[in-house]
């Protein structure tokens, strides 16, 4: 099955996602989502470490950063 956004939670972020584990005994039924298992071969962004090299010099510019 395709389904880009697995990922992501409803709201189109991460902080939904069920972490810690705790979460998931009462909230996951509500909108928690988890992230799905994907198998290695499966990549919607093959070339996502391109830029890597640029962020470790330019990390000086970010604003703000989330853990």
């Amino acid at each position: 099955v395709f389904f880009p956004g697995w990922e992501a939670d409803v709201n189109g972020g991460t902080a939904g996602l069920c972490s810690p584990v705790e979460r998931d005994l009462f909230d996951c039924h509500l909108g928690c989502f988890w992230p799905a298992q994907v198998p290695d071969q499966l990549n919607h962004a093959p070339d996502w470490t391109s830029s890597c090299a640029s962020a470790q010099k330019d990390w000086r510019k970010i604003d703000l950063i989330f853990p």
